[in-house]
């Protein structure tokens, strides 16, 4: 009922408009919206009550709208998503688990669509950002091995120049992982300095000469002991419009859902009519100041 109601709260209150004034009160908000035993509940009513409480179930509601209204969203495919695993969580018996988290099925569907919807403008996020991104991120497409020692790592890049695929030679040669096709970005966590440090140093695509990461520990005796690991890149491209698909999906499901909000929100320029949520939603989102 609270989503229902917020989601048409936030309807009244915003609106795709040039417009900066941002007014203190509902025209109409002596509405009544329902009654009660000896009482009745108008629209400033509710106005006034989901101020206090409901900036942040308004603020996602907006993004709801701008993604089914403005942004030309599947909704057939993600309504289809959101059937499908309802359907599965209740096969296996969940469904109990459920409404007693979210209060039913249908209010745990909304909440997945929200996410579904989230996600989709996340991945438009990107595409319209997509060049500035692309600067930002320096995004490669490659495999990496990893080696224990150096033999092992030059054994590869021979075998690779006597005609074995990389994921292959790197798997004969004792690499510590199965070489996959992925992209990666300049600040992916999982991307060793040195590895990086190759990567923006060069433009060359193909096999990389062996990057050497180097690490020491030091035991309670004093002892040093050196342990690095020895890094072969097959570098398949460099060209992001080559694999703009799997950069985008990449960046979408790390992207931060603030700035996907901000972005959408500035673009289409909300307006809030009330001074008071205006001022609590811009210092939540500084694009509405």
């Amino acid at each position: 009922m609270k989503k229902i109601i917020v989601t048409l709260f936030a309807l009244l209150l915003l609106a795709g408009c040039s417009n900066a004034n941002h007014y203190s009160s509902l025209s109409d908000g002596d509405d009544v919206i329902f009654t009660g035993p000896n009482m009745s509940y108008t629209k400033n009513d509710l106005y006034k009550s989901l101020k206090v409480s409901g900036e942040e179930a308004i603020a996602s509601d907006i993004i709801d709208q701008i993604a089914l209204k403005l942004e030309g969203i599947d909704m057939e495919s993600i309504n289809a998503q959101a059937d499908e695993l309802i359907e599965t969580y209740k096969s296996l018996g969940y469904e109990s688990y459920i409404i007693s988290a979210y209060g039913s099925l249908d209010a745990y569907r909304k909440s997945y669509v929200s996410t579904l919807l989230l996600s989709e403008l996340s991945k438009e996020y990107v595409n319209q950002k997509f060049d500035e991104l692309s600067a930002e991120k320096k995004p490669v497409k490659m495999q990496m091995a990893s080696f224990a020692n150096e033999e092992d790592a030059k054994k590869c890049i021979e075998d690779v120049n006597n005609g074995s695929t990389f994921d292959m030679a790197a798997v004969n040669n004792g690499a510590a992982n199965a070489p996959q096709s992925a992209v990666y970005t300049d600040d992916d966590s999982s991307l060793a300095y040195e590895v990086k440090d190759y990567l923006n140093s060069t433009e060359t695509t193909g096999l990389s000469t062996i990057i050497v990461s180097a690490k020491s520990a030091q035991d309670a005796n004093g002892n040093i002991t050196e342990n690095n690991t020895y890094y072969v890149l097959n570098i398949e491209s460099r060209n992001v419009e080559e694999f703009k698909d799997e950069f985008v999906d990449l960046l979408a499901a790390t992207v931060s859902s603030d700035d996907v909000r901000n972005h959408f929100l500035g673009t289409h320029e909300i307006e809030f009519f009330d001074q008071d949520l205006y001022e609590i939603m811009t210092a939540a989102y500084e694009v509405l100041k």
